[in-house]
């Protein structure tokens, strides 16, 4: 028989396993700016003339090709429907479906071009596609949208340099408005002294009757 000590037992096991739960922090995946020496493979995204600045973000590890190094920097890719990922058709989005539909290869007067470098040196046009292309050891995985005037026409690289930032020492972050103190917690237990007082009181009542 499950006696009303043990279920308010478990009643409290709950709150505390919900409460540890809720203040565990959420794995973010990739960094804004480019990787550190060994941290990672920097992606640099350079929408044209679709409108957003160019998007600099670090992929951490060892991406095993450039498709994982767009992931793992954090960065939404959307391959064509025929094809899917074997085409890069969307990239956060980009271009939107008035440009092009994502159904097969992309038009070849507007499409994302792949490029690789070397920290430090030039972007070089990848002879390979995304999916199977094996990025460079701390180096750099480019896109650019290209809108040639002709299917002959070459697309330009990014415009961002592939370039290591220098690293900096962040300066101590002031004070938060909203303290980190995990009231949470406190919260909880109180409820649950509040609960295990409220069956105190019942069991003690219960026993006098009993008596």
């Amino acid at each position: 028989m499950i006696t009303l000590p043990s279920r308010i037992a478990a009643v409290c096991l709950l709150l505390l396993a919900t409460c540890f739960a809720g203040a565990s922090p959420a794995s973010a995946t990739g960094t804004d700016g480019t990787c550190p020496a060994g941290g990672g493979v920097t992606v640099v995204v350079d929408f044209g003339d679709l409108g957003p600045q160019p998007l600099v973000r670090c992929a951490p590890g060892t991406p095993a090709t450039g498709i994982a190094a767009l992931q793992g920097a954090g960065i939404d890719v959307a391959g064509s429907q025929k094809y899917g990922l074997a085409v890069a058709c969307r990239i956060n989005g980009k271009p939107g479906p008035d440009v092009e539909s994502c159904a097969g290869m992309p038009s070849a007067t507007a499409y994302w071009s792949y490029w690789h470098a070397s920290a430090g040196g030039t972007w070089e046009s990848s002879q390979e596609g995304a999916q199977t292309s094996k990025p460079k050891a701390d180096g750099f995985e480019g896109w650019a949208f290209a809108r040639p005037k002709t299917a002959n026409d070459l697309p330009a690289p990014p415009r961002v340099a592939p370039v290591r930032q220098a690293a900096s020492t962040p300066a101590p972050a002031p004070a938060a408005e909203g303290s980190s103190f995990p009231w949470g917690l406190v919260i909880a237990v109180v409820v649950i002294l509040l609960i295990g007082g409220a069956a105190v009181v019942v069991s003690s009542r219960r026993r006098r009757r009993d008596q």
